[in-house]
């Protein structure tokens, strides 16, 4: 084993660890930036590194938080994004680590929760344990239950804590979904949503959020955002790029919606950068988007004529199109406010 009494970062990212001797971090008496991810850390070994301030373990292989973690209590920095394989992490673990100002755990356990988890059911358990992380200044989450969701926006901790990213997932079989008052989640500027079944959504007073992903939401029949003042696209180009080619090739963002509203969103630039068909869209309105100057509407579906597009007739006018042919074929859907 290593002897390394004044070692004060180490870094192990992208290794593979078959075996790990039990005394390996014994003689890091100093270490206080440990980072291991992309990695399928032995993480029973890692909780006797009291002196640990920075622990990141985002991407790796970990299935479950060893309950000697609690004994981390010097930890500032937990990171856990993109942990999907995690299956427990047990109570009273997060709530003592009573110095921890950054927990990120943003698409951390997504798969099913054993019982004695707090992330088991409805998230509501982890919820109440970051209440009682009193230096909190940034954390990112997935929560599963909307309820989880309404007692985070409730709480007082939200005036003085940064949420970045915020994943809504499998929301029990919701098939509809109003989210009000993010502007509470202060710096949030992704927001994720990941269930099937949701068929509306309302996002309404979005402070910050700059985009919504909702590819895995298939189904979403109406979108409505209103007050948004941040957001600057609907889907992320950026994020496009990372679904797998296999999907893409089956991918239609959109395929189900009928009716998308958008109002008062001041630096919306873009829907989608390339026309989309929208098989089934009957209805877009909107209105307060003075930078949204290009539709993404595919030349076909305006041939239609089944599509009522609702605005100002001035933002209509300044509209850019993709040819003149997609422009004639859209001009009977206009209907001006």
């Amino acid at each position: 084993s290593p002897v390394c009494p004044r070692l004060r970062t180490l870094f192990l990212s992208s290794n593979i660890f078959h075996r790990v001797n039990s005394d390996f971090f014994q003689s890091m008496a100093s270490l206080r930036v440990l980072k291991l991810s992309y990695s399928n850390p032995l993480l029973f070994e890692i909780s006797k590194v009291v002196s640990l301030q920075h622990l990141d373990l985002s991407h790796s292989r970990i299935e479950r938080l060893p309950i000697e973690f609690k004994y981390l209590v010097n930890l500032k920095c937990l990171n856990l994004e993109y942990t999907y394989g995690v299956l427990k992490i047990p109570p009273k673990v997060i709530s003592n680590l009573k110095i921890l100002q950054t927990l990120r755990m943003y698409e951390c356990a997504t798969v099913p929760q054993a019982r004695d988890s707090i992330l088991f059911g409805d998230c509501r358990v982890l919820v109440e344990e970051l209440l009682c992380l009193e230096h909190l200044s940034v954390f990112t989450i997935t929560l599963n239950n909307f309820h989880a969701l309404q007692r985070l926006l409730d709480s007082c901790m939200l005036q003085y804590v940064s949420t970045p990213s915020l994943c809504l997932s499998h929301f029990n079989n919701s098939k509809s979904l109003g989210v009000f008052s993010l502007a509470s989640l202060r710096h949030l500027q992704t927001l994720h949503l990941t269930y099937n079944d949701l068929e509306e959504i309302k996002i309404d007073n979005g402070g910050e959020v700059k985009r919504v992903r909702e590819l895995s939401a298939p189904n979403l029949k109406r979108v409505e955002i209103e007050n948004c003042q941040d957001m600057e696209e609907i889907i992320s180009s950026e994020k496009l790029s990372e679904v797998p080619a296999e999907v893409m090739e089956n991918l239609i963002p959109f395929a189900r919606l009928e009716r998308l509203i958008l109002e008062e969103l001041k630096n919306l630039k873009t829907i989608h950068s390339k026309a989309l068909p929208f098989p089934c869209l009957k209805e877009m309105s909107v209105d307060g988007c003075p930078l949204l100057k290009k539709l993404p509407l595919d030349c076909n579906r305006g041939l239609e004529r089944k599509i009522i597009i609702k605005g100002q007739r001035r933002w209509w006018n300044e509209l850019q199109w993709y040819d003149e042919a997609t422009q004639n074929a859209f001009l009977p859907c206009f209907k001006p406010f």
